[in-house]
């Protein structure tokens, strides 16, 4: 109110150095208050297991360590045999109202003590998921080399980069985003005749809207922000899955795809793929248009991976193929002359 930045740093520095405030309110104090400090402190952790009888693990089969909690969260390393490798992953037990970005590396040593093996990842965890790497060794090596009488110690350092936590039962009033929200938000976005309300919360998921909020666009001094060239629907769809809604389906994937590209917000973007993947009932030709519009490599993929004859390759051509992604005609163009 007063513009005291020396009291604004004394408070930072005591809030990164002696509070004992939760998490959750020191989030709301930096988002508050702009507290850069504060929001970048480092949150690191090792977690370390010895798994026994390793080698009697068969396909798919898993094993778990122990929970251990950091920073209010559960976190355990799972290992898993699968096609001749072992994957080692970082699991989590998150709610449904957090979101948290990592960077780890896994580190596994040699029964002589004289070899590693090591990989690292950056990798983003929503609602009780775990990640890692599904072929951190190959068996052979790792039953020669690593093994000590059945068991291997598992060494994981993690490091958060981003955490993110909804106040618990705010879900239901964060779906809207017109009037009656006035009062809880930051900033209202205006689209044509549309006003949507919303929290600085959403400028964690989008350098667009950081810079737009936070920075130093002479419209980060507004309360009303005007945005062009986009759908009303689409916006309110793509905000919904911002906050942790699962509203991406066939009808809304391809809007919602278009403003997460529009405002750089890769997370939407790799939650719409997955749902391309994994669960679109969407015609194969129109995955390929959509993985050559938006750069989604894994469904390219997945899509290619899918043409097996010359009538498939017939199937995803356009009537137009003039706005077809040229990598796509090129992969297309390939598979052709395969299948001559």
């Amino acid at each position: 109110m007063f513009d005291t930045p020396l009291v604004i740093k004394k408070c930072e520095k005591f809030l990164v150095k002696e509070s004992n405030k939760g998490l959750k309110e020191k989030l709301e104090l930096t988002g508050k208050y702009r507290l850069e400090e504060l929001k970048m402190t480092e949150k690191e952790f090792i977690l370390k297991h010895v798994f026994e009888d390793v080698e009697k693990l068969e396909n798919e089969e898993e094993l778990e360590g122990p929970d251990e909690q950091h920073f209010g969260v559960d976190w355990k390393i799972n290992m898993e045999k699968y096609d001749n490798h072992l994957g080692i992953f970082l699991n989590t037990d998150m709610t449904e109202y957090q979101e948290i970005t990592v960077d780890c590396s896994m580190k596994i040593v040699s029964k002589n003590k004289e070899k590693t093996c090591s990989m690292s990842i950056s990798c983003a965890f929503e609602y009780q998921e775990y990640r890692g790497c599904p072929d951190f060794i190959d068996w052979k090596t790792l039953e020669d080399e690593y093994l000590d009488d059945g068991k291997l110690e598992v060494e994981v350092h993690v490091k958060i980069t981003k955490m993110i936590e909804i106040p618990e039962g705010s879900l239901d009033e964060l779906r809207s985003f017109g009037e009656d929200m006035k009062q809880f938000s930051d900033v209202i976005l205006k689209i044509n005749k549309h006003q949507i309300s919303c929290s600085e919360y959403l400028s964690a998921h989008s350098p667009y809207f950081a810079t737009l909020f936070l920075g130093k666009f002479q419209e980060a001094e507004k309360s009303e922000i005007e945005l062009k060239d986009v759908d009303p629907q689409n916006f309110q769809d793509y905000l919904e899955v911002i906050y942790l809604e699962d509203g991406i389906n066939d009808d809304t994937v391809e809007g919602i795809l278009s403003v997460a590209d529009m405002f750089d917000t890769p997370i939407i973007v790799e939650k719409c793929e997955k749902f391309l993947i994994e669960n679109s009932e969407i015609e194969l030709k129109d995955k390929l248009r959509l993985a050559g519009k938006y750069r989604l490599e894994e469904l390219k993929k997945n899509c290619l991976d899918q043409i097996e004859s010359k009538e498939d390759i017939r199937s995803v051509i356009p009537e137009n193929p003039s706005g077809m992604d040229h990598e796509v005609l090129a992969e297309l163009f390939k598979k052709l002359l395969d299948f001559n």
